[in-house]
Order: structure tokens, then C-alpha cells, then sequence
């Protein structure tokens, strides 16, 4: 077993390792100022929008404030490094996908890895689907997408929104279960590359719903499949991959808080309470839905699920030599 899939393991059975010094203490008084929820991402994304509606949702649980602080950079670790190194007393946040915990530090060196951090709860889940161009007469199915990709490998120029990303980790299983092999290009964001695709410069795209949304319900897009267990109810009529005959592609994307390694048993347990219930606030679901998304709560346990699940996905494209840095 090597040396990270012993960190996510860690990260896995660990949840409930506790401070014993000042527990107590920390569950009473806290908080007794702003909370700093970091963002690893810029302003104006899908991530950035459900963090500031969370943040909201969570000052009224809390009775302070909670401020948004925006580190974007290099896939998300400038600002995961940053609540790796703050103390881990609940007043420092992180909000982001499993990729930047267990994907990016298999990608790059990072000044922490997957055990760096105590996972407190999922807030928000998005489906992943694949897209052509509404008017693309070639892909009018999957079935018709899979055959066009296994006539002549890369044949098709298929898109993601950075390398890593659950856009990544989609593109790759699909070109897996396809059994075919796409000219691969990476996008600095979701918006460019669904700009390149309603300009025509590129076959299709793997992306998540609340991005594409707007192209889909005008026609400019289509989505030829649900890449998830399940229909996602802002589409119900787009069937999943393994509906179609595929196999089962689980691209979800979630989205969670998470505190620095070290961080009570007792703090762990109150800041999981309020994360819960600040998932459930009337706007926190609206907000969510109007994304194109839904708010999600879990337990840490079900959190560390979903980055032990992640993590799986991305060592074998890893290993596979399919997980790259452009």
C-alpha cells in the first residue's frame, strides 16, 4: 500500500481523532469571531457561488460572520495549503471538490496531502454530462458519439475544464468505457471551453449541469448523457450512460467543508451540526437549485467516502499515465 492511499485511508478512519487538552473549551466558546471560509478558486464560479451562499447560510447557524476569502491558483492548492497550515481551531475553512484534496497532489507537489485536513461535510452536488453542439447532425446520440470516436482515435476533439478537475477524471473514464480515444484538450475554466464548443472548434465537452445549463435549455447544447448514477432532476428527459447501455460513469461532482488536520473530536462534531444545518437554510436550497445544482449535507464519514471514491478514479488514470499537467 503506498504512502498516499494510506493518507486517504487515514483521513478515512482518523475523523474521529480528538484534542483531548481544552475540548471542552472549544465547543463552548466557539465562535467567538469571524469564520474565514477559503474559496481555492476565483470569484464568479460554480464553486465561488455555492461558497457564498453557504457562507451566508452558515453566519446565521454560527451568530458571526463568515467571510469568503478567494485563493485561486494552481488547481486549488495555493488555497488548500493555506488551511493546511492554519490552526485548527475552526476559524480558518476550506470549501472545494474532492480533486483538490486527493487529485491535484497527485498532479503537482503540494506542501500538503490528503491527511492535512479534517473533512466536516458535503454542501452541494452537481451532475457531470456530455455535450455536443445542439445541431451537431454527427452525435445526435451516444451511441452515435461512440462510434464516431472508435472509427479513427482521436477522430473526435473532446474538452475538459482543466487537468484534474471531475471534468478530467469524466473525460478520461469515458474514453474507458467508450473503449476510444479522443484528441484531448484542456480548458483554463468551464467558460472557455463551452465557448470553443458553441463556436464549433471542438467536438464536445464534459461538464458539470449548473455551467451548461443555459446552453441546454436554449438548444445551443446538447446533452447526450447523464454521467451518474442517476437522472439529474433539473434534466430528467437525459438518460445516464448506463441507461444508454454504457455502464455506469459516476462524474458527480461535490462540493464540501473542511477544517485543518488536528481539529477535536468536539469542534469536529459542532461544526458538522451547523454545516448541516446551514445546507438545509430555504435560500441555501434555492440558491442551489437555481444553479442547477442541489444543496447536499453528509456526515464526515460520508465526505470521506467521496474522497476515498475520487481518489480511486484518479491513481489509476495516474498510473495509466492519463493524469497530466498541460
Amino acid at each position: 500500500m503506498d504512502r498516499q492511499r494510506r493518507n486517504v485511508i487515514k483521513l478515512g478512519a482518523g475523523l474521529c481523532m480528538t484534542s483531548v487538552v481544552g475540548k471542552a473549551a472549544w465547543a463552548e466558546s466557539y465562535p467567538s469571531r469571524p469564520v474565514t471560509l477559503v474559496v481555492p478558486f476565483a470569484p464568479g464560479g460554480n464553486t465561488d457561488i455555492v461558497g457564498r451562499t453557504v457562507a451566508t447560510a452558515l453566519a446565521k447557524v454560527l451568530g458571526q460572520s463568515v467571510v469568503v476569502d478567494n485563493r485561486g491558483g494552481a488547481g486549488g492548492s495555493i488555497g488548500a495549503s493555506q488551511v493546511a497550515r492554519a490552526a485548527p481551531d475552526g476559524y480558518t475553512l476550506l470549501l472545494c471538490g474532492a480533486g483538490v484534496i486527493v487529485t491535484v497532489p497527485q498532479m503537482v507537489k503540494t506542501s500538503y496531502s490528503s491527511d492535512s485536513f479534517t473533512p466536516l461535510g458535503l454542501v452541494n452536488k452537481s451532475s457531470m454530462v456530455l455535450l455536443v453542439k445542439g445541431d451537431d447532425e454527427r452525435l445526435k446520440t451516444l451511441k452515435e458519439f461512440a462510434d464516431y470516436a472508435r472509427a479513427e482515435p482521436g477522430r473526435l476533439n473532446a474538452a475538459h475544464s482543466g487537468p484534474g478537475t471531475p471534468n478530467h477524471l469524466a473525460l478520461i473514464q469515458t474514453e474507458n468505457l467508450l473503449n476510444a480515444k479522443f484528441t484531448v484538450i484542456s480548458y483554463k475554466g468551464a467558460n472557455p471551453a463551452l465557448v470553443s464548443l458553441l463556436g464549433g472548434q471542438i467536438d464536445a465537452m464534459f461538464d458539470q449541469v449548473p455551467s451548461a445549463l443555459p446552453h441546454i435549455k436554449s438548444g445551443a447544447l446538447k446533452a447526450l448523457a447523464v454521467l451518474g448514477p442517476d437522472r439529474d432532476p433539473v434534466i430528467p428527459d437525459v438518460p445516464t450512460a448506463a441507461e444508454l447501455g454504457f455502464g455506469t460513469i459516476d462524474g458527480t461532482t461535490y462540493v464540501g467543508i473542511l477544517g485543518p488536520s488536528g481539529m477535536s473530536k468536539a469542534l469536529q462534531g459542532q461544526l458538522a451540526n451547523v454545516i448541516a444545518q446551514a445546507v438545509k437554510d430555504p435560500q441555501a436550497v434555492k440558491s442551489a437549485t437555481e444553479l442547477g445544482s442541489v444543496a447536499y449535507s453528509s456526515t464526515p464519514e460520508e465526505f470521506t467516502d467521496v474522497l476515498n471514491a475520487e481518489y480511486a478514479v484518479a491513481t489509476k488514470a495516474a498510473k495509466e499515465g492519463q493524469l497530466k499537467v498541460d
